[in-house]
């Protein structure tokens, strides 16, 4: 047996990490994934919290996803630490995507025609921060009424494409907690003997 290459999970992924330690958040990505791995609930319960909290991370509701998946995962009682996890897949990386595709997706939905003018976008967004540091309550419902055409598309769309995310991410992580739970218990019952 070649005993320069890594045998086990961790070794492997700490091998193949070792060029992004210096990311922080890809460290804290991993034990939280670790950790979630080993709580004492079921593949199912992990999964569902994962497939929750991905469906959540689908919509443009920035600021309250991770509340909505935790919430979630409490009436559903799916994994909250899992449901956590699960809204990562909703990061700065992948929200032009999500936010393109739920936008297109939506304006089929909800039969809008719809132009996407950047400069409008960047003018309503800079009223947004305008209303924001000067919270008048006229020129935060303005800056709703301009934001409205644009969100609600998005979270007509964000439906289809997160239930088809949620179904994708509870299939991978069911059968991934699966195996790393078998894999786990014949290590140590061979370590064990």
């Amino acid at each position: 047996m070649d005993k320069s290459r890594p045998h086990n999970l961790t070794e492997r992924s700490g091998a193949l990490l070792a060029p992004f330690k210096q990311w922080g958040w890809l460290q804290g990505t991993r034990e939280s994934i670790s950790r979630m791995l080993q709580q004492r609930a079921t593949a199912h319960e992990i999964a569902l919290g994962c497939a929750l909290g991905a469906f959540v991370s689908i919509t443009p509701l920035l600021g309250v996803q991770t509340l909505m998946a935790i919430v979630m995962a409490f009436v559903l009682r799916a994994s909250v630490p899992a449901a956590i996890v699960g809204t990562f897949i909703g990061n700065p990386l992948s929200w032009p995507f999500i936010w393109v595709s739920t936008y297109l997706m939506g304006l089929q939905m909800v039969g809008l025609e719809g132009a996407f003018d950047a400069a409008a976008v960047q003018r309503n967004i800079e009223l947004l921060g305008n209303a924001l540091l000067d919270p008048s309550p006229q020129l935060l419902d303005a800056t709703a009424a301009l934001f409205w055409p644009l969100l609600w598309p998005m979270l007509a769309g964000s439906l289809p494409i997160g239930l088809l995310t949620a179904a994708i991410v509870y299939y991978v992580s069911r059968n991934s907690v699966r195996a790393w739970r078998s894999r786990h218990m014949a290590s140590g019952t061979a370590a064990s003997e």
